[in-house]
């Protein structure tokens, strides 16, 4: 009970310290300096949120809090519909969003009526209300005044470098989209009752010898054409499946298939009614987002756009307008949707904490830790019939070598290393695992000399402390590739939030891990419970060295990756030279004199130091393989410039698998200029949620299809070895380390789509849908 007081009292200051929310700020600013009576001028709202935070747009599809704007005047001021930037398209778990991130700048009309008489200053205030989301969700809000002189004149223009550049950032009107000119949102009844069924209608007009994609293509690796209605409590609108397209025209595409398209003029209808009776009479404006494709009939297509428009009626209901004189509410009160309130911060730490714990918990039966695990229960075997004091010092020794690596990991991984990709460490880790494994075969026993031998055979029994602590840190440091689901995922959000939390979670991790040794060091009677001492131990010992000896060369394969097959063999070499020291070691008998064990300590060193000099001196160049500022070595196509490298992807068969191109600094993003739409994968050997997201989604046969089908480029970068521009592009994206997936729409290197750490097919399937496919055939 008091360590659970005491992780709570932990978690509760850790609550307190977190940063509750992003800097959310919002700014008012008009387009003349002044405005006259009966004048009009423009109105600009700059919201910001802090990256990687992000907020969603007004229109919400399954998931979210629409963003919202409510202005208040002063008598005589109106403002008109507030016009949002266009948003980006994502997808999570399924759920589909629109979102703005960093600035984004809305639009509305400003008028002021004709009896406002010239020399008052009139005040327009906007209150921002967001969801702001990056792991968790917060409700936020802030204000913004901005103070408007009435002269007799309207004065000269102002602020209008941020007015283009909010005019060129907004989505279309769908009558003057491209290859939709003359397309019209409209109601089929203008004014509507209560419960009365009216239609919302989208007359679509498609540029002649072009054509847009159907709401249902029939492949999917094109884009489909959808209609997204702003949702406002009180109206209750078809679902999206529900909307009344006219039938589409179907064609045969060689190598793609059949396909659905809708040209020429055709119409859009969406049932909808006023089904609450306290809906506000008066006029309503709702937002419309069309996203589509255009398409020429020979077969060139445009990039994704996104269209944006108002529709609007007036509600004939016995209530009230919503606003009063004095004030113009844009937005409507949005209806309840599934979101996460302000208490979710507390939920993804706890959840995090439990994540953690569970994962350090599993740690325990993974192969890589297996080893060293079975190593301690031996030793708690064979300590049964100790003081049980003294168990329970040893058994936090234990733990505290396990908590050691933990914090050590939190403090590599706020720094973005990885332990694994030092190749001094790998080659240390594996060459432990091998001595260890000869060690548990018989291959060698440390003998000492007789008279110290026999005065020390009661201490060498006894475990000590230094070995205690050892033991743990080494049992996790192998740990570390073999994280089960839980520990990845929290130590993902560990890695996003302020340090004092990931330090948290860590340690919530390490605690799962040490928990078990914990409890058996406290209650030492529970031993009575594994298994007597006998020959079985002798089995056992040596099924852990093959154990020992797997692990150990799957180190060489991550040892491979960080530096040639060349260093593999010669490694494989130093281990043998390392075997045979050992073995002279263990030819040491317990009556040898000293002056014969002391020749063969000698004779086992030069041994040893011999296998090193010969094998990664002469042999091998070790120290010229891993210096850190050793120049890349240049692969195969790494110099070629996008255009050639698109042609090898073109000519390469995609059946055996992707054929991935080296990665470097600025080649997707030349390549996504240049009309390609590019897939980069940052991955490394040691990472296996790397390796799972290839093998189960990546590599599997519909996405490798639907990758070449989509003209995609994929580009790897291999992070198995620390390279600092690999790192920094990482970073860049907020990510802590690999995996990394992003993919870099055709034609918009500026609107990269970031994946998440776990992939399914139907995320990477969603984001190469959003990218489209690649304008530039080579």
């Amino acid at each position: 009970m008091t360590i659970t007081y005491a992780l709570l009292s932990v978690v509760l200051f850790v609550q307190s310290a977190m940063p509750q929310a992003p800097r959310l700020t919002a700014k008012l600013l008009a387009a003349h300096e002044s405005v006259q009576p009966g004048g009009r001028s423009e109105l600009l709202v700059e919201i910001e949120i802090a990256e990687p935070w992000y907020i969603y747009d007004p229109i919400v599809l399954d998931t979210g809090l629409p963003t919202e704007v409510k202005f208040t005047t002063s008598p005589g001021v109106s403002i008109g519909e507030l016009r949002f930037p266009t948003p980006t398209f994502g997808k999570t778990a399924g759920l589909e969003y629109l979102k703005h991130s960093g600035k984004i700048r809305c639009l509305a009309p400003l008028s002021v009526a004709d009896d406002v008489e010239p020399g008052r200053t009139l005040t327009v205030k906007a209150e921002v209300s967001v969801l702001a989301c990056k792991e968790l969700c917060l409700p936020i809000s802030t204000t913004a005044t901005l103070a408007l002189p009435i002269t007799a004149e309207r004065g000269p223009p102002i602020n209008e470098e941020l007015f283009n550049e909010a005019r060129a950032g907004l989505a279309p009107l769908l009558a003057e989209a491209p290859y939709l000119k003359g397309s019209e949102l409209r109601v089929s009844k203008e004014k509507i009752g209560l419960d009365e069924p009216v239609e919302l209608i989208a007359d679509i007009r498609v540029q002649k010898g072009h054509h847009i994609q159907d709401r249902d293509p029939g492949v999917d690796s094109l884009i489909p054409s959808r209609l997204f209605i702003e949702q406002v409590a009180g109206l209750e609108f078809a679902d999206e499946k529900e909307q009344i397209w006219p039938k589409p025209h179907v064609r045969n595409i060689q190598n793609v298939g059949r396909v659905r398209e809708q040209s020429g003029e055709f119409r859009i209808r969406v049932p909808f009614k006023i089904t609450d009776d306290e809906f506000p009479a008066g006029p309503v404006a709702i937002r419309v987002l069309f996203p589509y494709q255009t398409c020429t009939d020979t077969g060139r297509c445009y990039p994704p756009e996104m269209a944006a428009g108002f529709v609007r009626f007036e509600a004939d209901t016995p209530n009230p307008p919503i606003a009063q004189p004095d004030q113009a509410i844009v937005d409507r009160q949005p209806i309840d949707v599934a979101i996460t309130t302000s208490t979710q911060g507390q939920i993804g730490l706890l959840y995090a904490l439990l994540a953690g714990f569970l994962g350090g918990l599993i740690l325990n039966v993974m192969p890589c830790v297996l080893p060293v695990v079975s190593i301690k229960i031996l030793s708690f075997v064979q300590q049964a019939g100790e003081d049980p004091k003294r168990v329970f010092r040893l058994g936090l020794a234990f733990c505290a070598g396990i908590m050691a690596w933990f914090w050590l990991f939190a403090a590599l991984s706020a720094f973005g290393n990885f332990p694994l990709q030092s190749p001094t460490v790998v080659l240390a880790v594996g060459t432990i695992l091998f001595i260890f494994a000869l060690n548990l075969f018989g291959v060698f026993e440390i003998v000492l000399p007789g008279t110290a031998a026999g005065k020390l055979d009661q201490a060498t029994a006894r475990e000590g402390y230094a070995g205690s602590f050892f033991k743990g840190f080494l049992a996790t440091l192998l740990g570390t590739a073999c994280t089960a689901p839980f520990l990845v995922s929290a130590l993902a959000y560990a890695s996003t939030q302020p340090a004092l939390v990931g330090f948290l979670v860590f340690s919530a991790a390490g605690f799962g891990m040490a928990s078990p040794y914990l409890l058996l060091s406290a209650k030492p009677g529970w031993l009575k419970f594994v298994p007597k001492p006998g020959m079985w131990m002798v089995t056992f010992k040596q099924v852990m060295g093959f154990v020992l000896i797997g692990t150990a060369i799957w180190l060489l394969s991550i040892l491979k990756g960080l530096l040639d097959a060349d260093g593999v063999v010669w490694t494989v070499s130093f281990w043998g030279f390392l075997a045979l020291a050992v073995w002279l070691l263990g030819k040491i008998k317990p009556t040898w004199n000293a002056g014969s064990r002391m020749a063969t300590w000698l004779a086992a060193l030069a041994v040893a130091v011999f296998g090193w000099w010969f094998s990664y001196v002469s042999m091998y160049d070790w120290a010229a393989a891993t210096d850190p500022d050793r120049p890349p070595t240049l692969v195969a196509n790494a110099l070629n410039d996008p255009a050639e490298i698109a042609q090898i992807v073109a000519r390469s068969d995609w059946n055996p698998g992707i054929p991935w191109q080296p990665w470097r600094p600025g080649l997707a993003e030349a390549l996504a200029s240049e009309g390609f739409t590019v897939y980069v994968d940052f991955t490394a050997d040691w990472c296996l949620t790397c390796q799972s997201n290839k093998k189960l989604v990546l590599e599997t046969e519909d996405i490798r299809r639907e990758m070449h089908t989509l003209g995609v480029i994929p580009l790897k970068a291999d992070f198995t070895k620390r390279n600092r521009a690999m790192a920094g592009e990482i970073e860049k994206h907020g990510n802590p380390t690999v995996p990394l997936n992003l993919v870099y729409p055709a034609g918009a290197p500026e609107k990269v789509i970031k994946l998440p750490v776990l992939l399914t097919k139907e995320i990477v399937r969603a984001a190469l849908k959003q990218a489209g496919p690649s304008h530039t055939q080579p």
